[in-house]
């Protein structure tokens, strides 16, 4: 708040109460007007001086009686003033905070007993006399002074003016200074009067929290670097492991006359390829928290989606168990990145398998929606999960069983890449499940995604 101007001193105030301010001086003015008064009319009466002169007499008297009331009004008003003033007088005096009038230049007028304070002073009288010069003397940053003028030329307040300053005592401050620009009747600025608040533990908290941010984010791209450097140092030797497995397994160089030695090859191969899945899932969540990854985007069929995401279960978990795909005859291509969309796809029906007995049902589903969106749903009739677990589920790196000796193998990348590439078209990601009734996941693309709207854009 800004002060509405500053106020006198108890002395120019002349501050009395109003119990004993009887004023007895107009009193005995006013009753020895009404003596002379009544005399004087007595005195032409009995001379006979005429009408004339009696009705000047009762003008006379009404003026003067007028006279008296409007000074009465007068007394009344100074009193009122003068209370007021002696109240402001102490909210100026004890305010919490810092309350100044200054001079363009930087001279102090006023200052109340908590800016000096704030400025390390023991009186307002001892501020006044040392501080001589804001500009030269307050701020470490010595233009600041010629910003706050300028600000005040141009707006005539100034709001939240942050400023490192220093202390009595040589340490430095920050304060936040709120203030305005007095002119007189012809516009002529006469002083600047407003507020300080210390904000040193605001600011240097505020300062600790951008620097932990800071240190956050460093290291977030220091472990999307570290991921991305391990992923393909781990990529390169896996690929050599999946070919030789594939070729001791096919018995691509002649026959192998031991049987179990192609099992040990197929073991090899597809224990490979899950750690190559895992592998690829881990670079692309440090991708995309580097925001590194984009989508090619072109109009596909969704079945095409559909089967290459079966597809790509299939080849993570090994399994080529029955996957029923179901959707209407004749659905509108979307503008996808196919191999995205079915990467996220892919990953919820590994799940879907994963968490699913061999003689439970796993499908996919296409529909498009009232708002001309597609949808695609990835249904199981596995063991399923609680509600309170779905938003954990939904985190990178998380494992609802995170006891080595879980009976689930995986990363816990599965949902959350899956969600962030679907998020990454502009569609949401919704779970609807329930502990052994299986679990429902709803891929919704926007229906500007659509055929349609593709079209006519």
């Amino acid at each position: 708040m800004l002060p509405r101007g500053l106020p006198l001193s108890a002395e120019e105030a002349g501050v009395k109460s109003a119990a004993g301010d009887t004023r007895p001086g107009h009193k005995i003015s006013l009753s020895l007007a009404i003596f002379a008064l009544g005399a004087v009319i007595g005195l032409g009466l009995a001379n006979g001086l005429g009408d004339e002169f009696v009705a000047g007499l009762v003008i006379l008297a009404v003026l003067s009686l007028m006279l008296a009331v409007l000074g009465r009004a007068s007394d009344n008003t100074r009193k009122r003033l003068t209370a007021g003033e002696a109240s402001y007088r102490a909210f100026f005096e004890h305010a919490v905070e810092g309350i100044f009038r200054t001079t363009p230049e930087g001279h102090y007028l006023a200052v109340n007993q908590a800016l000096a304070q704030i400025y390390g002073y023991g009186t307002p009288e001892e501020l006044m006399a040392r501080l001589t010069d804001i500009g030269a003397q307050l701020y470490v940053d010595g233009g600041r002074r010629d910003e706050f003028r300028a600000l005040m030329q141009a707006d005539d307040v100034v709001t939240d003016f942050l400023s490192e300053i220093y202390h009595q005592s040589g340490k430095r401050i920050w304060i936040s200074e709120n203030a305005r620009a007095v002119r007189d009747w012809s516009g002529v600025l006469i002083c600047y009067e407003g507020t300080v608040e210390d904000v040193t533990e605001k600011f240097e908290a505020d300062r600790a929290l951008r620097a932990a941010l800071r240190q956050a984010e460093l290291a977030n791209r220091a472990k999307a670097a570290f991921l991305a450097a391990m992923s393909h140092e781990l990529k390169t030797p896996l690929n050599a492991v999946l070919g030789f497995s594939e070729i001791i397994r096919d018995e691509m160089l002649g026959p192998n006359n031991q049987p179990v030695y192609r099992e040990y090859a197929a073991d090899i191969h597809a224990s490979g390829r899950r750690l190559l899945a895992i592998i690829n899932d881990v670079l692309d969540v440090s991708r995309l928290e580097g925001g590194q990854l984009t989508i090619d985007a072109r109009l596909t069929a969704p079945q095409e989606i559909a089967e290459q995401a079966v597809s790509t279960a299939r080849s993570t978990t090994g399994e080529s168990r029955a996957i029923a795909i179901a959707m209407p005859a004749g659905m509108p291509a979307v503008l996808v990145d196919p191999r995205r969309i079915a990467q996220a796809l892919g990953n919820l029906l590994s799940n879907a398998i994963k968490f699913t007995p061999a003689e439970g049902r796993v499908a996919i589903i296409a529909f498009v929606r009232a708002d001309g969106g597609l949808s695609f749903t990835v249904e199981d009739s596995g063991i399923g999960m609680a509600q309170e677990t779905i938003a954990a589920a939904l985190e990178p790196f998380r494992q609802l069983d995170g006891s080595l000796a879980r009976k689930f193998e995986g990363a816990g990348l599965g949902l959350s890449l899956a969600r962030a590439l679907t998020e990454l078209h502009g569609g949401t990601v919704t779970i609807v499940s329930a502990v052994g009734s299986g679990t429902s996941v709803t891929v919704s693309l926007p229906a500007s995604r659509s055929e349609k709207h593709a079209l006519s854009a």
